[in-house]
């Protein structure tokens, strides 16, 4: 009788300890199914759908249309495509400075402390708030703007983001003045694993600090560089910077991924556009074409060098 009371007991602790457990992940994984897997299983599939009459039917034509617009003489896309390709050039072009300006705050050079507090609070700052200053810079009031004037010899003072001229460069400038110092946070915790008996072992061989990055730093934080690599590579399409904030795409500066915001801001709540289901089909395109991109990247960059471990 004893045994098959402590048998009962521990029998309804072992079902308490399991609905405890379950109390606590359940809502997880139901956030989990509804607004991840559901979301994009729906996001996928709504690709192959057009609503027509009231009815939803399965078609291509949503791919269709895309390669369609795609290749018509005046389309938009082009322009888009190109603004999308320059930002992501800048952003290509800055990603090994980021990582020099980084070895620089990493060796400690004179002010570094300064430029660390200086370049984080770029990072840290909203987006809106540096457009808004940003805004003030170069509006016809501010000192950009002028300089401009006089540098071009101009009998006005341009509106540089109100200009088919001047907008693009202007957006671009600030892209290269917020992303100046780089990811320096991920770059310090990469280079902080590097034994300083390498570092030493180097100074003693009169390396210099070309070298040291070239040959030391690179290879040792090979798969944090390449990571980052292949993420950028894996944005491509996404390449905007700050247009919504600055133009919202007028004056020729529409991007892809800010033109596939207004797509689902100026037609959000109506069902009938189609504009769902179109750039649902749009996204999967990009979304394949830059997954071979990465995967491509990825699997040279492994070829090249595999990393140390240390």
């Amino acid at each position: 009788m004893k045994q098959d009371s402590s048998i009962k007991k521990r029998k309804k602790r072992n079902w308490g300890d399991i609905v405890f457990i379950i109390s606590f992940i359940i809502l997880p994984i139901t956030y989990f199914l509804v607004f991840y897997v559901y979301v994009n299983l729906n996001s996928f599939l709504m690709g192959f759908q057009l609503r027509i009459n009231g009815h939803t039917e399965w078609t291509l034509e949503n791919f269709r249309r895309f390669f369609r617009e795609l290749s018509e003489s005046g389309s938009d896309f082009r322009i888009i495509f190109r603004n999308t390709f320059i930002t992501f050039g800048i952003n290509f072009i800055i990603f090994p400075w980021g990582v020099v300006v980084s070895y620089f705050l990493y060796k400690k050079i004179w002010g570094a402390k300064i430029f660390r507090v200086a370049f984080c609070l770029l990072m840290i700052i909203p987006a809106v708030v540096t457009a808004t200053v940003y805004k003030e810079m170069v509006s016809v009031n501010g000192f950009i703007a002028k300089g401009v004037q006089k540098m071009l010899g101009l009998d006005y003072t341009p509106d540089l983001l109100a200009s088919t001229q001047f907008a693009n460069y202007v957006i671009w400038a600030k892209l290269l003045w917020v992303s100046f110092s780089g990811d320096i946070i991920i770059w310090g915790g990469a280079y902080a694993r590097i034994p300083d008996s390498v570092l030493e072992a180097a100074k003693l061989d009169g390396v210099g600090w070309i070298r040291e990055i070239v040959s030391i730093i690179i290879p040792m934080i090979w798969p944090t560089f390449i990571l980052k690599y292949v993420i950028l590579f894996s944005g491509l399409f996404s390449s905007s910077g700050d247009v919504f904030l600055l133009t919202r795409g007028e004056y020729g500066t529409n991007t892809f991924a800010n033109w596939m915001y207004l797509q689902v801001y100026n037609n959000r709540g109506s069902v009938i556009s189609n504009a769902y289901n179109y750039l649902s089909a749009v996204g999967l395109l990009v979304t394949a074409v830059a997954i071979a991109i990465s995967a491509t990247i990825r699997k040279i960059a492994n070829k090249i060098n595999e990393g140390v471990t240390y």
